[in-house]
């Protein structure tokens, strides 16, 4: 049986997003990319609430370029 990892942007005091539903509070960053990177590589499957999903989706088919 293979493990789940939830990996979420979540702030010290437990938010996901702002009142509006930004998440202009996250810093994108090479540390962050790389450890995001280094976790994808490592997994088989991806599940997305519907929000992230809309947003991700577009990214995909191009993600290899």
């Amino acid at each position: 049986m293979g493990n789940i990892i939830q990996f979420m942007h979540t702030s010290l005091d437990g938010f996901a997003a702002t009142k509006n539903g930004e998440l202009n509070w996250v810093k994108i960053d090479q540390e962050l990319f790389d450890f995001v990177g280094e976790r994808i590589s490592k997994t088989n499957t991806a599940l997305y609430g519907r929000l992230t999903f809309g947003m991700m989706e577009s990214y995909w088919p191009t993600a290899a370029d």
